[in-house]
Order: C-alpha cells, then structure tokens, then sequence
C-alpha cells in the first residue's frame, strides 16, 4: 500500500510539474529571447566615427577614433586597463608597445621626410634608438 501511495505521489508530482511549465509558457510567451536578430547578411560597409571593443565587465579594450588633429589611431588596453598598444597618425606616424607598468618600451615611427626609427627601453629607462 505504501508503494502504490508512494507511486501516485512521484506520479502526480511529475504531472503537475509538467503542467505547470506549459501553463507557464503559455502565459510568459514562451518564445526565445535574443539580444540581437541574428544578421540574415553581413553589411559591405560599416561607418562610423568611433568603434569601441568592450569586453565582458564593460571596460574599453580597443579605440579606433581619431585624434585632435583629426588622424586616425588604433588603441588597445590590458585587462588591468593599462594602454599597451598605439598605431596612428601623428606628426609621425608609428607604434608604441607599452608594458604592464604602462611605459613606452618601444616606438616604430616614420617621420615627416619618410625617414624610419625604432627606438627600445629596457626597465632601467636605457634607451638605444636605430636610424637608418
């Protein structure tokens, strides 16, 4: 007698759970909810005068934008927000690697005549600069 009591019970609990989650969908709506429409087709074209890359806690890690003087520049940060990278356009154009510490350890730039430099610090701020 217990065994079949025990069996109704299983029985009717798994029922009415069953029931209750379509009674629940039915009210709620129960369609899938997206964030965005998936894109049916890739855009050729995206402008824009900004593209910012956020990652999940909602920090900028990569800049494309401009800078005061209306150049282009690519900026990328480090989890810890430290800048790390910088490509643009400037009075020369070039590439800065920063460290964790955020100091400039390297910098590759052409200046204006088109003459090339690569200038490297180590931590103890010695600096050896290459001009060909």
């Amino acid at each position: 007698m217990v065994r079949l009591q025990t069996g109704v019970l299983i029985t009717v609990s798994v029922l009415s759970g069953l029931l209750g989650g379509i009674v629940a969908a039915c009210l709620v709506g129960g369609g899938l909810v997206t964030a965005q429409e998936p894109a049916g087709e890739v855009p050729a074209v995206i402008s824009a005068k900004e593209f910012r890359l956020i990652d999940r806690q909602g920090h900028t890690r990569a800049l494309l934008s401009f800078n005061e003087e209306g150049q282009p520049f690519l900026h990328m940060r480090d989890e810890f927000d430290s800048d790390r990278v910088w490509v643009g356009i400037s009075r020369e154009t070039g590439v800065a690697v920063r460290d964790v510490d955020g100091k400039t350890r390297l910098v590759l730039s052409v200046d204006d005549e088109g003459l090339p430099s690569l200038v490297v610090r180590d931590r103890k701020h010695q600096t050896k600069s290459f001009h060909p």
